[in-house]
């Protein structure tokens, strides 16, 4: 979190206050859940979820509430929730280079864990978010399990269009980022018309973010990810890249994409490599431009301060970012 904010001072110490009251809510007495929490909490994170709140309610004049840095440490919190959910139905051994909880301590362990950040996070925002700021997390809550349930079962090619996966990464990503930026907006006095531009922002911003974190999958470093290329691909999910491949050469690709023999790794890479010939990756790229340019038009048309410059920078360096 550190490295990532190191420009923008302000943000990184707000960050530094959420982290704090992070790990005050989550301190439990209990050596077992002590154990993991620890675990889960010495990770680095980019913390955008929290930082998106942040930067909205900074859009305001008014002086940042207390209640802020506690709906933006609930945010975290269930951002964290659900990516110990996901490497346990992921049945993943890492997760950014370390050992995942569940390999570490137990699926049972890490699914009680998920539960209990679940439940202190929906406690946070119990006590600080109005009524109707919770009732847009619960919803988003909803659309992230739907998303999950999506991606879960095996995919065949009726499954591969474009509209198909942008309406599961909008569940999956999207959803959370807007509400970040909405819920920071609506607890600090903005007016409707600029949290709906806000909330327009976020949208589109995690729809470029998710894009290019699959296109990572790909093309990233894996001692920088912490995990081998094309893992989505060998796990049966079918990302943007593959589709725009599989568009352009559905009878070669096809055969390919239903193998089993995607478990060996050099298949695997034959397969990648493929994907990136036929024009997935660059096609990919463009769409996360897209979506990205639109974020930055949206942003442009926030009233002028330091913190829309700062939420403008944020936005590009998401899309060219390495991992």
């Amino acid at each position: 979190m550190q490295a990532y904010w190191k420009s923008c001072p302000g943000i990184r110490k707000d960050l530094e206050e959420v982290r704090a009251v992070i790990r005050t809510v989550l301190r439990n007495r209990n050596p077992l859940l002590s154990e993991t929490l620890d675990k889960l909490l010495s990770r680095k994170g980019k913390m955008l979820r929290p930082a998106f709140i942040l930067l909205a309610a900074r859009m305001s004049r008014k002086p940042l509430p207390e209640k802020i840095y506690r709906i933006a440490a609930a945010m975290e919190i269930m951002h964290l929730a659900t990516l110990v959910h996901d490497d346990v139905i992921d049945r993943a051994a890492t997760r950014r280079g370390e050992a995942s909880l569940n390999a570490d301590f137990g699926e049972r362990r890490a699914v009680l864990l998920g539960d209990y950040l679940f439940s202190r996070s929906f406690s946070l925002v119990a006590d600080n978010a109005s009524m109707k700021s919770a009732r847009y997390l619960a919803v988003g809550v909803s659309h992230i399990c739907d998303s999950e349930i999506s991606q879960s079962r095996r995919f065949d090619r009726a499954d591969l269009s474009v509209r198909n996966y942008l309406h599961r990464i909008m569940g999956k990503t999207a959803v959370l980022f807007s509400l970040s930026f909405h819920v920071g907006a609506a607890e600090n006095g903005l007016s409707p018309r600029v949290a709906s531009r806000l909330r327009r922002i976020g949208y589109n911003v995690g729809m470029s973010f998710q894009i290019i974190d699959d296109l990572l999958d790909f093309t990233g470093d894996e001692n920088i990810l912490g995990k081998p290329a094309g893992g989505d691909l060998r796990d049966g999910i079918f990302t943007l890249p593959v589709i725009h491949a599989f568009r352009r050469d559905p009878a070669g690709l096809g055969p390919l994409l239903n193998s089993r023999s995607l478990s060996d790794r050099e298949t695997l890479e034959q397969v990648i490599r493929r994907i990136e010939a036929l024009g997935g990756f660059e096609k990919a790229r463009f769409s996360a431009a897209l979506y990205t340019d639109r974020a930055l038009r949206e942003t442009s048309g926030l009233p002028r301060s330091e913190h829309r410059d700062i939420l403008a920078g944020v936005i590009r360096k998401l899309l060219t970012r390495s991992y």
